[in-house]
């Protein structure tokens, strides 16, 4: 059989309309209906989308070409420079000035950790007179625990991360929270980007087995790593349906994730633009094929699948979990204790058993009584921590089944005679799970490999376990330093997040569409270096940040610079940009002093608007809303509701993920401006901000206006600014004013 069921002129009228609604459903290849239409009936007798050989970009492996020589050579701080400089002198052009220091120590701070410097901080980078002053800066920021915080985030979006299933009633994800912690830690810890991957991947397939012992279970860090192929949205099983769609997904995402290629676009038929030929995709899904997940768990009415045994492995988790089911156990206790004690000062102001013999409606009053805020024999602070007590309480059920030993992870399965052995992978006509159509074996993507040859998958020795290893076997050739695009891939990732842009500008798609890259030497200069230093992240962060491109001023050297690149894809200067939505949250809380540092554990509910609290409060809300300190920890730790973000962070398009998000799209709206100016967050933050500033700067107006502008911006005030806003730090009320046009600036949620 071909590549496709049968040559497209052979196709009815009736089928073409049929497929054309199903390629738009299924696949995400831009196309309209039109499109679909000619091409199916003027392809005659046209072959499948296949590779003749590895010849062509991005199938070729990355050439090691060496800097080139430059005219600017004093600008060149390190190699990747003189490639950038070789684009922009071809063109009389140049690297914009070098920006100033406090704007430097601000830019790092944000890249590397997503938070702004404190005053302290920028002082200490602006007056260190040592030669290495910048470096040791980087190296300081690369170490802090707060860069795994920072850059997790990115990834988890790559990983369509959320702590709900999505659909109809969107099902809460119990354990997904310690995947999101797994990133934290492997990010903090530098682990090898191909160990990494290998990990999310196959990470129950590592241990060889030489023998004819037992099957090893895996490790739980590497149990956890296998969240990764679990975080599409889910809905309730059926059947060979939904276990087609399941591993069609699997296919698709590691292959946009880790190869940037967009292989899930030839599920329903051969790629229109690239070389993926049908039978590529389902060659690739066979690696897939045998892994099964947990059955759901008694009493799951979703049916979503259950978890499997992960024990805590960090230094610390197991005795933070415990420390944490003691607290959450002790919180009905102490309820207890406080009704008897307000209960005592109610006297007769409650009815007693003779006069109300139930004793729940008695509970209820007294829980009204104490409750009430006109209620002067209880203070406010007395009140306070008895409503935060009654507010947990619903949700301890939720949290202690959220610190079981367990992980949403997945394995193979164990073949005969106990399971299922290797199921025959077919190409499904028209994507369609019950259409079968050819017998394929797994094998790697042939646009890559110039052949089609079935994958050469290692067994065990006894061949106990044939539907063992067949991820691993993925994984090693994803992760090999041989695959063209892997290493391409991630640094053109990290390069889009430090210059707002990427080299190859669609960071998940390497094919025809994407243009190709803007620097195609720089981009596989920096591929084999990355694969050089050991697939090391913080080296490629290292390397990106130190360089005189990246230190360079946002402001053009020229008018003539400005209009011969305009887009700034020849990087003639740096490029200013707005922060994402966790960062401006974590800058507000970390202005006003407030930001919990804590890191990793459960999810957080941060008070919602009030409007949405009372709407989701009876509809079987999982939102378990913390007013206290919990709540207040960095925003990574938001629990992803896919039915229901933020509205603070959807107004700055930090949405919950559905697909694989490979870039933020990053708006400018007058909701953004209604936040940081009416919102509740800021609103309350505001408050802390001016308390803080009278704190460090006494009464003086001009004092406290210097100290307002060091926090928040990194910089002293103008002349100007202190005349115009003195009497506005006159007062205490007045700066709260202030503080809160602080917020509202550009500056504060942009960074040069």
């Amino acid at each position: 059989m071909n590549q496709i069921p049968r040559p497209h002129t052979a196709y009815t009228t009736a089928e073409i309309r049929a497929l054309t609604r199903n390629l738009l459903r299924g696949c995400r290849c831009i196309f309209t209906a039109a499109t679909l239409l000619t091409v199916a009936v003027e392809s005659k007798g046209a072959g499948a989308a296949g590779a003749s050989g590895p010849e062509d970009w991005p199938y070729s492996r990355p050439v090691d070409a060496p800097p080139p020589e430059v005219k600017s050579a004093d600008r060149v701080v390190n190699p990747l420079d003189a490639f950038v400089l070789q684009k922009l002198e071809a063109t009389g052009l140049t690297l914009a000035p070098e920006a100033d220091r406090r704007t430097l120590v601000r830019r790092l701070y944000f890249d590397l950790i997503g938070l702004p410097p404190t005053p302290e901080q920028v002082e200490a980078f602006v007056n260190n007179t040592a030669q290495n002053a910048y470096g040791e800066l980087v190296d300081s920021l690369l170490a802090d625990p707060r860069y795994g915080e920072r850059w997790a985030k990115f990834w988890l979006d790559l990983a369509r991360y959320a702590d709900t299933a999505g659909y109809e009633g969107d099902p809460d994800l119990p354990h997904a929270w310690r995947y999101r912690d797994y990133v934290i830690d492997s990010l903090n810890r530098d682990k090898p980007y191909d160990e990494f991957i290998r990990e999310q991947i196959a990470g129950d397939e590592f241990e060889e087995i030489m023998g004819a012992g037992e099957l090893p279970s895996a490790k739980p860090e590497q149990a956890v790593a296998l969240t990764f192929l679990r975080l599409a949205p889910f809905t309730e099983p059926r059947g060979d349906e939904t276990r087609h769609e399941m591993l069609s997904e699997m296919t698709s995402t590691v292959s946009s994730v880790f190869l940037g290629l967009t292989v899930g676009c030839a599920k329903c038929h051969d790629h229109k633009y690239d070389k993926i030929p049908m039978k590529d995709f389902y060659r690739m899904q066979a690696f897939f094929n045998t892994v099964q997940i947990a059955p759901p768990e008694r009493g799951d009415i979703f049916q979503i699948g259950g978890p499997m045994p992960a024990d805590f492995y960090r230094e610390g988790e197991k005795e933070w979990a415990e420390n944490k089911r003691q607290e959450l156990h002790g919180i009905q206790g102490q309820l207890d204790t406080l009704r008897a004690d307000f209960g005592k000062r109610a006297g007769s102001a409650l009815p007693d058993e003779k006069q109300l013999p139930d004793a729940k409606q008695r509970a209820d009053q007294l829980d009204d009584w104490i409750s009430n805020p006109a209620n002067e024999a209880i203070t406010a602070a007395e009140r306070k921590p008895f409503l935060e007590l009654k507010e947990k309480l619903p949700f301890v059920k939720q949290h202690l089944k959220r610190l079981q030993p367990v992980a949403m992870t997945l394995r193979h399965s164990f073949g005969p005679p106990y399971e299922p052995g290797v199921p025959v992978t077919r190409v499904m006509l028209r994507g369609e799970y019950d259409k079968p159509g050819d017998p394929v074996e797994a094998g790697f993507l042939s646009c890559i490999t110039g052949n089609s040859e079935p994958a050469k998958i290692r067994l065990d020795p006894f061949k106990r376990w044939p539907t063992r290893s067949r991820r691993m076997t993925l994984a090693q050739w994803i992760a090999s330093p041989e695959n063209p695009l892997t290493a391409r891939v991630m640094v053109n990732r990290l390069w889009a997040q430090h210059f707002g842009r990427g080299i190859v500008p669609t960071l998940s798609d390497f094919g025809k569409l994407s243009g190709g890259p803007s620097h195609p030497e720089l981009l596989d200069w920096l591929a084999h270096r990355f694969v050089e230093n050991n697939w090391s992240l913080k080296a490629m962060h290292r390397l990106m940040v130190s360089s005189g491109t990246y230190r360079q001023s946002s402001v053009a050297a020229s008018d003539r610079a400005a209009r011969a690149d305009p887009d700034n894809s020849l990087l003639s200067r740096s490029k200013r940009r707005r922060i994402e939505a966790e960062a401006v949250r974590d800058a507000v809380l970390a202005v006003s002093g407030r930001l919990n540092p804590e890191v990793f554990g459960l999810p957080i509910f941060p008070p919602l608007p009030e409007d949405i609290a009372q709407r989701v409060k009876y509809d079987q809300s999982k939102w378990a809303t913390d007013n206290g300190p919990e709540g207040r920890k960095r925003s990574l730790y938001i629990y992803q509701q896919r039915t229901l973000t933020m509205p603070f962070m959807q107004s700055f398009d930090g949405l919950v993920c559905e697909d694989s998000v490979p870039e933020r799209r990053l708006s400018v709206t007058p909701l953004q401006a209604l936040e940081m100016y009416t919102g509740d967050l800021v609103n309350e933050e505001v408050k802390h901000f001016a308390a803080r500033i009278i704190k460090d700067a006494g009464d003086d107006p001009q004092r406290r206006i210097e100290r307002a502008f060091a926090i928040a911006f990194g910089r002293a005030p103008t002349t100007a600014e202190i005349t115009e806003l003195r009497d506005e730090a006159a007062s205490e009320e007045k700066l709260t004013g202030l503080c809160r046009i602080l917020f509202n600036a550009s500056e504060f949620v942009y960074v040069d």
